[in-house]
C-alpha cells in the first residue's frame, strides 16, 4: 500500500487549474484554492462473503472543512469512478485524476461538501474495464456495491463527517454500482447500519432494474442525470424506472438532456464514436458516441448541487 498522505495535491492543480478557471473564474482572477487531497485505505470484498481486499480512496475535504473549526461537521459525497478508472495518467505509482472527477472534486468542496473517491480499480490491478466483456468484468456494478459499503463504514471514522448527511454520486458504471449499492432488495444493502440520504447517477444502465418484474427499491431519493441521444448506457430503461416509482415513497427523478450523449459532463472531451465497446447492448460494429456538452454539464451540476441541498440539509 502507498503512504497515506500522497503527493496528489500537486497532481490534481496541475490538471484541474485549466478547467476551473474556464468555468467558474472571472478574467485575472486569483486562481482557485488548493485541494488538499489524501490517500487512504479501504477494505472491501471482491463479491457477497467473499475475501478481504485491500482498496484505497481519496480523500478531498471540503474549503470549509479546512477554513473553520476542527470540531464541525460536514455532509459528505462517495463519488464513484466509471469503466475508465479514476485516473487520466498513472506515474510512478501516482494517479493523476482525470478532468471530470477533478472538476466534480472542485464542484463539491466550493459547495461545502467532503469528497471520498473509491478507487475499485488499481488496488485490484486495472486501470480499465471499458473493454472487458461484462463476464470478464470482475468487478461488476453488483460486486463493487461493496466497495460502497467500505467507503460509508470509513467515512463513518471521520470526525468532521455528518453521517446524518451522506450521499452517493457515481458516472456510467459507478453509477450502476450506486443503484446497485442503493437497492434495498439486496439483504446486505438493507440490513447495512449506514444509508446514504441521497443519490445521484450520472448516466448510469438501468437495464438490471427496468423490467416490472426486477425487485428495485431505493434506500434514498435518486436523482438519474443523462443524454438523451445516450447509445451506451441508453436512457429508455431508466424512463422506466422512473415511470414504475411514481408515487412510491422514495423519488426517482431522471433529467434528460438533448442533443447530449454519454461522458456529457467530461470536460474538454469532443464528440466522438468508440468500437472498442462491447456488451453496450448493441452490435460492437455500430460504436458507441462519448462526448462532452458544456451547456448540459452546466445544467447537470445545478440540478446536482440542487438536489443536495435540499435532501442533505
Amino acid at each position: 500500500m502507498l503512504d497515506r498522505r500522497s503527493s496528489l495535491v500537486s497532481l490534481l492543480l496541475c490538471g484541474f487549474a485549466a478547467v476551473t478557471l474556464r468555468a467558474h473564474a472571472a478574467p485575472n482572477s486569483a486562481p482557485p484554492p488548493p485541494l488538499v487531497a489524501e490517500r487512504v485505505s479501504l477494505t472491501s470484498t471482491d463479491s457477497k462473503g467473499g475475501k478481504s481486499t485491500a482498496l484505497y480512496g481519496v480523500w478531498i475535504k471540503s474549503r470549509k472543512s479546512l477554513a473553520t473549526d476542527s470540531k464541525a461537521k460536514f455532509p459528505t459525497v462517495i463519488a464513484m469512478h466509471g469503466c475508465g478508472g479514476l485516473y487520466s495518467i498513472v506515474r510512478d505509482g501516482r494517479g493523476e485524476f482525470t478532468p471530470r472527477h477533478l472538476a466534480m472534486a472542485r464542484v463539491l468542496t466550493d459547495a461545502g461538501y467532503n469528497v471520498l473517491f473509491p478507487d475499485s480499480f488499481t488496488p485490484r490491478g486495472r486501470r480499465s474495464t471499458c473493454q472487458d466483456t461484462v463476464a470478464q468484468r470482475e468487478a461488476s456494478a453488483m460486486n463493487r456495491r461493496f466497495d460502497v459499503q467500505a467507503a460509508l463504514h470509513w467515512v463513518g471514522t471521520q470526525p468532521d463527517v455528518d453521517m446524518t448527511r451522506v450521499a452517493l454520486l457515481g458516472w456510467s458504471h459507478g453509477a450502476s454500482t450506486v443503484l446497485a449499492a442503493m437497492n434495498l432488495a439486496e439483504t446486505d444493502v438493507a440490513v447495512r447500519k449506514i444509508q446514504p440520504r441521497a443519490a445521484v447517477a450520472f448516466y448510469p444502465n438501468c437495464q438490471p432494474y427496468a423490467k416490472p418484474s426486477s425487485p428495485f427499491k431505493p434506500a434514498a431519493p435518486l436523482l438519474i442525470l443523462m443524454g438523451e441521444n445516450d447509445d451506451w448506457t441508453p436512457p429508455q430503461a431508466c424512463e422506466a424506472i422512473e415511470k414504475r416509482m411514481q408515487g412510491g415513497d422514495t423519488e426517482v427523478a431522471l433529467r434528460l438532456y438533448p442533443d447530449t450523449y454519454h461522458d456529457f459532463d467530461a470536460p474538454g472531451l469532443p464528440v466522438h464514436v468508440r468500437m472498442d465497446i462491447v456488451g453496450a447492448g448493441k452490435p460492437a460494429s455500430d460504436g458507441v458516441t462519448s462526448g462532452g456538452n458544456p451547456d448540459a454539464r452546466s445544467q447537470a451540476y445545478r440540478s446536482m448541487l440542487n438536489f443536495l441541498e435540499v435532501k442533505l440539509h
